[in-house]
């Protein structure tokens, strides 16, 4: 009888270790890449059109928990929009301008403890340093110049999104809203100053890890 219980205890440690063992080697930290459209809002849409978005960073979070942080760098550049107007004196004259930004956050992520789903929704949320450029060119009237203007300041970001969990990685969508506190230079100032602005980024990713 003692051999018998012997066995079973020795049977049943065997089949726990390499469920003990999975949870030992799971990590908490996560890497991930992203990538999709920049879509420009309010008075920066007046300035650019949609462009692209990329970045990367890194989550901490277990998938047990219901919150996590993930600080990131993205880079993101906007469509050039044109502008064209006449004098009866001086002719035609065109002007261009396309924005683009780089910048660093660190972001609070909310999503339900559902370990074991495949399909997991989020909520994501914070603050960052945004660094704002904007290039510009103007022709017409026999002259024309090209340059540049930039502004760093901070900003806030929210947004929500869907994880899709695979063996070994998930894949991601998520839209974010960005608000800039100094994002496009104000023209009705008197002063160089400049004014806010957002953007919405449509991005899909991929997270390594955890």
């Amino acid at each position: 009888m003692s051999r018998c219980l012997g066995t079973l205890f020795l049977l049943s440690v065997a089949a726990a270790s390499p469920s003990l063992s999975a949870q030992t080697v799971s990590s908490p930290v996560t890497v991930t890449v992203a990538g999709g459209a920049a879509i420009p809002m309010g008075d920066l849409g007046d300035l650019a059109k949609t462009g692209f978005t990329f970045g990367g960073g890194v989550e901490f979070g277990a998938s047990t928990l219901p919150f996590g942080l993930r600080a990131e760098l993205i880079y993101s550049r906007f469509g050039e929009k044109s502008f064209t107007f006449t004098d009866p004196d001086l002719g035609s004259f065109t002007a261009e301008s396309r924005p683009s930004n780089l910048n660093v956050n660190l972001n609070a992520v909310i999503a339900p403890t559902v370990p074991a789903a495949q399909i997991r929704p989020y909520a994501i949320a914070g603050v960052g340093f945004y660094n704002t450029t904007i290039d510009v060119s103007f022709s017409g009237g026999g002259t024309s110049f090209s340059g540049d203007e930039s502004k760093g300041s901070f900003g806030l970001n929210g947004g929500a999104g869907v994880r899709f969990q695979f063996v070994g990685f998930s894949s991601f969508v998520e839209a974010r809203y960005h608000h800039v506190f100094k994002a496009i230079p104000d023209a009705e100032s008197q002063t160089e100053s400049w004014k806010s602005g957002g953007y919405l980024p449509i991005m899909f990713g991929i997270s390594i890890g955890g």
